[in-house]
C-alpha cells in the first residue's frame, strides 16, 4: 500500500498558498482555468480535475471539431522558445466513450496559472483527439498518470503538483477547493493551503481509501456511509442501514453526482424527475424553491455530514435553439443534480455535490478534509499547510473507522450527457410539490453513468471567460446546439473520473 509521502528534514519555511480562480461553465458542466504555456505565453483553457493527473491541452489541428467541441484553445510547440520534447507519440488516453480518446507527445515546457510560473512542466500536447471537448489540468495522485497506468512498473514523473512543491512555490502536496454554488460564475482553487472563511463549523478529516487492485492511492477516494433527505414538514429519513459503506471518489471533473441505483430511483420519484429521450434526466427548475436537503455522510458514526440543498440538484439546461430549455406549459426544466450508478461501478460525487463542501486535498499525508461550504463568502482567511503540518490542525473529528476500497480503476470522457436525438419535450410539468420517501435499505459497491465535460481557459488571476480559440481576442458565444447534439453521441459512462482507461 502507498504510504505517505517523506518530507526531507532540516527547517523548512512555510510558503504562501497560491490562490487560482476556477471558472464555472454550468451549461457545459465544468469548472475551468485560465492557464498560459511556453515563451512568449500562449493562453489555454483547462477543465480542473481532481480525478485525473495528466495537464494535457489540444495542439495545433488536433481536435476533430466533427467529433468534439474544441474548446479551449490550443497549444503550438513550434511557437515556444522554451519547449523541449520528452517522448514524441507517448501520451495516450482512452476514454470509454466509443472511439473517443487523445493521443500525443510528452513535452516540457513553463505553464502559468494564478500568475505563478512553473517551470519546464511535464505535460503532453494532443496530435489527435476525437470525442472531447476540451484539455485537462489533472491535480490528482502521480500514480493516476496515463504513463503509471500504461506501464507495469509504475513509472510516473512529477506533474503539477509535484512541481509546484519542488520549485518551492508551496510547501506540501496539498490544495483545496471552493466552488461555491451554482449560479456562481467562479470559485478558486487554493494549492498549499486552506480559507477558514470559506467553510463554517469544522473540517472532519477522512483517509484516502485505496484500489481493490493494487492497494496503492491512485483516487481521491473517501468512506460513504449514509445517506439521508431532510424535509422542512416531515424531518430526517435515513435511507441507508447502518452497514452502509461504499467508496466515493470526490472528482470536480465529473459535472453530476452518482448514487446507487436503488437510491437514485427513490430520489428521483421524490423530485419528480422527468426522464427525456434527448436530455436525459429533467427536473422542474422550480425544485430551487423547495428548502430540503440531501445529507451525505462520510467515516461512519460521528462523521462529517454533507447538506446539499435540492437548488444545487436543479442544473439549466438549454435546448437545441440555445433557450433555456421548457415544458410545453412554458415553465423551465432544469438537467436533475443525479445520476444513477449500477452494480460494480465507481461511484463519483462530482460538482453538484462539491459545490455544498469545502474540500481540502493533503496528497501528503493521504487525507482529505471536508466541511459545508459557505456560499458566496466574500472574505478570506487563509492557512498555510506546511511541511510539519496537517488538516487536523483544522479539524474536529478524525472518521478513522470505516475502510472501503475502490474496485473499479476505469475512466470517462467528459461532457455532460445527453441522449437520443434533438426535439422538443412534450411532456407535462411535474407539479412543485414533491413525493412521500420512504427509507430503502440498499448494499453498497455501486457506480455510475453521467456526466462530465471538460473546459480550457485563458489567462491567469481575473475570473475567467470561455474562448473557442487561443488567438481569439473576444469571448465567443457558444454553439450549444451543437454541443448537446455531439454530446448525445458520446455514451458517457462515469467510471472514475477524467481519467484514462489505456488501450
Amino acid at each position: 500500500m502507498q504510504t505517505s509521502r517523506i518530507q526531507p528534514r532540516g527547517t523548512i519555511t512555510k510558503r504562501a498558498p497560491l490562490s487560482v480562480t476556477i471558472g464555472n461553465e454550468p451549461l457545459i458542466g465544468l469548472y475551468y482555468v485560465n492557464a498560459s504555456v511556453g515563451s512568449p505565453p500562449q493562453t489555454v483553457q483547462l477543465q480542473i480535475d481532481t480525478g485525473s493527473s495528466d495537464v494535457w491541452m489540444f495542439g495545433p489541428q488536433s481536435c476533430n471539431s466533427s467529433t468534439s467541441l474544441c474548446l479551449g484553445g490550443d497549444f503550438d510547440p513550434s511557437q515556444s522558445s522554451t519547449v523541449v520534447q520528452v517522448v514524441q507519440g507517448g501520451f495516450t488516453i482512452q476514454y470509454d466513450t466509443p472511439n473517443s480518446g487523445v493521443v500525443g507527445d510528452y513535452v516540457q515546457d513553463n505553464f502559468g496559472i494564478g500568475g505563478m510560473v512553473i517551470k519546464n512542466l511535464t505535460m503532453a500536447v494532443a496530435t489527435a483527439a476525437d470525442y472531447v471537448t476540451t484539455g485537462i489540468m489533472g491535480i490528482g495522485f502521480d500514480t493516476d498518470e496515463s504513463v503509471a497506468r500504461a506501464s507495469n512498473e509504475g513509472t510516473v514523473y512529477p506533474n503539477l503538483v509535484d512541481e509546484l512543491v519542488n520549485q518551492n512555490l508551496i510547501t506540501t502536496h496539498s490544495y483545496s477547493l471552493w466552488l461555491n454554488d451554482l449560479s456562481s460564475d467562479s470559485g478558486t482553487v487554493l494549492f498549499g493551503g486552506y480559507d477558514t472563511d470559506k467553510y463554517s463549523g469544522d473540517l472532519g478529516v477522512l483517509q484516502i481509501q485505496p484500489d481493490a487492485q493494487s492497494g496503492n492511492i491512485t483516487s481521491m477516494t473517501v468512506a460513504w456511509t449514509s445517506l439521508s433527505v431532510t424535509d422542512p414538514t416531515s424531518g430526517t429519513t435515513t435511507l441507508t442501514d447502518d452497514s452502509f459503506a461504499a467508496p466515493a471518489v470526490l472528482d470536480s471533473g465529473t459535472s453530476l453526482c452518482g448514487v446507487p441505483t436503488d437510491l437514485y430511483n427513490q430520489l428521483a420519484d421524490f423530485a419528480a424527475v422527468i426522464n427525456d429521450p434527448t436530455y436525459g434526466a429533467i427536473v422542474a427548475c422550480n425544485i430551487s424553491s423547495y428548502t430540503g436537503t440531501l445529507n451525505f455522510g462520510f467515516g461512519g458514526s460521528g462523521g462529517p455530514i454533507i447538506s446539499v440543498p435540492f437548488y444545487e440538484l436543479a442544473v439549466p439546461t438549454v435546448d437545441q435553439n440555445n433557450n433555456p430549455l421548457t415544458f410545453d406549459d412554458g415553465s423551465t426544466a432544469c438537467t436533475f443534480g443525479l445520476f444513477p450508478v449500477d452494480q460494480g461501478g465507481d461511484i463519483l460525487f462530482g460538482d453538484t455535490f462539491l459545490r455544498s463542501a469545502y474540500v481540502v486535498y493533503d496528497l501528503d499525508n493521504l487525507q482529505i478534509g471536508i466541511a459545508p461550504t459557505n456560499f458566496n463568502s466574500t472574505t478570506s482567511s487563509i492557512q498555510v499547510i506546511g511541511a510539519s503540518d496537517t488538516i487536523v490542525g483544522g479539524a474536529s473529528s478524525i472518521a478513522s473507522g470505516v475502510t472501503v476500497t475502490q474496485t473499479n480503476t476505469a475512466k470517462v470522457a467528459p461532457g455532460i450527457e445527453k441522449t437520443g436525438t434533438v426535439t422538443s419535450l412534450a411532456t407535462k410539468a411535474p407539479a412543485p410539490t414533491f413525493g412521500a420517501i420512504s427509507g430503502i435499505k440498499t448494499d453498497a459497491g455501486a457506480t455510475g453513468t453521467a456526466a462530465k465535460a471538460p473546459a480550457t481557459a485563458t489567462g491567469s488571476a481575473a475570473t475567467p471567460s470561455f474562448t473557442k480559440s487561443a488567438a481569439s481576442t473576444t469571448t465567443p458565444s457558444f454553439d450549444i446546439t451543437t454541443m448537446f447534439i455531439m454530446a448525445g453521441s458520446f455514451i458517457l459512462v462515469l467510471l472514475g473520473g477524467v481519467s484514462v482507461v489505456l488501450a
